[in-house]
């Protein structure tokens, strides 16, 4: 019998994902949801501080005023843009939408999604008042 053994690549366990811009755009989309997560257990937490009285929500607002947070929201907000975008370019390969013989082109199907994210932000906008 031959002792012979497959020829095994040595992939790093830490850093496997820097070889190839696809693994790095992946991965760039799973820490920002990471981000996005953590941002809406903060929203949560002002939802229980917000039901508590008027001395928790006092104090929420003051700790989300703080530098820190305003930073961290900042660095937040830059990852839900990564996010969304990373979310939207995969909405293609996975709702393929057949139109008699022939697929919906993936440009208009995200196209339709920007325009939708875009109609409910100002809808969300004008309720606040802001537009």
């Amino acid at each position: 019998m031959s002792a012979r053994r497959p020829y095994m690549r040595q992939v790093s366990k830490t850093s496997w994902f820097m070889t190839h811009s696809r693994y790095k755009s992946y991965m760039l989309h799973e820490v920002s949801a990471l981000f996005v997560g953590l941002y809406m257990a903060l929203l949560i937490a002002g939802l229980f501080c917000l039901g508590s009285g008027p001395e928790a929500w006092d104090g929420f607002l003051a700790f989300v005023k703080s530098p820190i947070v305003v930073i961290l929201s900042i660095v937040a907000l830059a990852f839900f843009i990564i996010h969304t975008v990373s979310w939207f370019q995969a909405v293609p390969q996975a709702m393929r939408i057949q139109q008699g013989e022939h697929f919906v082109p993936g440009k208009l199907i995200v196209g339709g999604h920007y325009a939708v994210l875009g109609l409910f932000s100002l809808f969300v906008l004008i309720l606040a008042g802001v537009a």
